[in-house]
C-alpha cells in the first residue's frame, strides 16, 4: 500500500500508478491536514474559544476527503488485482514502433466498462513568478486503443496487444531543472462505482530518429 520512491528528485509511485491513485500516498496526504486540524480543534474545545473551530474543521474535512479517496482506490486495487503490462522496448528512438501487451487474470467477478491503452506525451514546466513557484503540466494522448469491457468472471484470462509508435515529429525525453518532457504508456480500466484503475509506464525516447541518424 505504501509503495512510492524518489526518482529524479521527485516522489513517484513504486507500482507504476499515479500518486493520485496510490492509496498509501493519498492516505499520508490526508493524515497531514487531519492532524493539523485536530491540533487546532482540541485546544479550542478546552479554551472555549469556538471562533477558532473553523481553523480546525476545514483541514480535517480536506484530510478526510483524501482518506476516503484513498479507501476507494484501495478497494479498486484489491478488487481488480494488478494487470501485467509488457512493453517490447522502453528505450526508443523518435518514430520507433513498439508493442504493448496487457495480461490479467481477474481474481473475482467484476464489471469493467472499458479497457484503454494510451500513448501519452506530458510536458511539465516550472515558472518563477516573484517569490512564487508555479508548475504547469500539459498532457496529450497521442494514441489510444480501446478494448470492449463487460462482466469478467473470477479466473477470466484477459490478453490483448497493440502496436504503437512514437511520432516521427515527436520530441525526445527531456529532464532539466525547469522543464520535463516525458512519454508514458498508460493502462486504464474503467470500473463502475469505483475509481478507474490507472497505471503508467515511462518510456525513454532518445534524441535520434528511428532508421535515421541522430
Amino acid at each position: 500500500m505504501f509503495n512510492f520512491k524518489i526518482k529524479n528528485g521527485r516522489i513517484v509511485s513504486g507500482d507504476n500508478r499515479p500518486l493520485t491513485r496510490n492509496p498509501g500516498c493519498l492516505l499520508l496526504i490526508g493524515l497531514i491536514p487531519t492532524i493539523i486540524g485536530l491540533a487546532f480543534l482540541i485546544p479550542t474545545f478546552s479554551s472555549g474559544e469556538y471562533f477558532f473551530l473553523l481553523f480546525g474543521c476545514v483541514p480535517i474535512l480536506v484530510g478526510l476527503g483524501f482518506i476516503a479517496w484513498a479507501g476507494f482506490n484501495f478497494i479498486t486495487q484489491q478488487t481488480l488485482g494488478k494487470p501485467e503490462v509488457l512493453i517490447s522496448n522502453t528505450t526508443l528512438a523518435v518514430g520507433e514502433p513498439f508493442t504493448v501487451q496487457v495480461i490479467h487474470t481477474f481474481r473475482r467477478g467484476l464489471q469493467v466498462d472499458r479497457v484503454l491503452a494510451q500513448l501519452v506525451f506530458r510536458e511539465t514546466a516550472t515558472y518563477q513568478q516573484g517569490t512564487d513557484t508555479r508548475t504547469v503540466t500539459h498532457e496529450e494522448i497521442i494514441e489510444e486503443t480501446e478494448w470492449p469491457g463487460g462482466y469478467f468472471s473470477s479466473g477470466h484470462f484477459f490478453q490483448n496487444s497493440v502496436e504503437m509508435q512514437i511520432p516521427r515529429d515527436g520530441m525526445h525525453t527531456l529532464n532539466v531543472r525547469r522543464n520535463q518532457l516525458q512519454w508514458f504508456v498508460r493502462l486504464k480500466m474503467e470500473i463502475p462505482r469505483l475509481p478507474d484503475y490507472i497505471e503508467e509506464h515511462e518510456l525513454i525516447v532518445l534524441p535520434k530518429v528511428y532508421g535515421g541518424v541522430s
